[in-house]
């Protein structure tokens, strides 16, 4: 009798064991689940935020600190701008890392508000359609009204690859625009 005492307590201990460990391998995919969902949540605010930035306006403020030569001073024959540089800080600093805002402002973030002032331009972001690919990578797809003077507003659709940094969560690491015919638009 003993010995069937142990072999059902064994059974049981062994039993409940089991029991643990799925709900702990359960609940710890549900929380890591749910991070990653919130992880996706925040990255898509963070392009959504910067397409905003991009395509609406253009903002006058970027345009003024970017091009006045008041705002500008030489420094060792190289040419700042601490003014222009601390707007960009603010508004797009938060959502990307320090290494690939400078690319990106050098590359891309002044382009598309530059033509648009030159050229008389007001842009409207109209909407943007947003894809995880990867673990860090997202495609978008933004719809952007662009108006000039008082003509009919005209819709073009701008494509881009987005790359989160993987050391410092939630902010961008690379950032690619892939045009369609927007930019020569904005030209005319």
């Amino acid at each position: 009798m003993s010995k069937n005492n142990r072999k059902i307590k064994s059974i049981l201990f062994l039993s409940l064991m089991i029991m643990m460990s799925a709900f702990f391998i359960v609940a710890c995919s549900k929380a890591e689940a749910e991070n990653t969902t919130a992880d996706t949540d925040t990255n898509k605010e963070v392009i959504n935020k910067v397409l905003e930035h991009q395509f609406s306006g253009p903002d006058e403020k970027f345009i003024d600190l970017m091009w006045n030569p008041k705002y500008k001073t030489v420094v060792n024959n190289k040419e700042e701008n601490k003014e222009f540089d601390k707007y960009v800080a603010k508004i797009y600093g938060p959502y990307f890392t320090e290494s690939e805002l400078d690319s990106f402002i050098a590359a891309f973030g002044t382009q598309y508000p530059t033509y648009a002032h030159e050229n008389g331009y007001k842009l409207n972001l109209k909407g943007v359609t947003i894809e995880r690919s990867e673990k860090n990578s997202y495609s978008f797809i933004a719809n952007v009204g662009y108006r000039k003077n008082g003509d009919e507003e005209k819709v073009a659709n701008v494509k881009g690859v987005i790359i989160f940094s993987t050391k410092e969560k939630g902010k961008i690491g690379r950032f690619e625009y892939r045009d369609d015919d927007l930019m020569d638009k904005l030209r005319e």
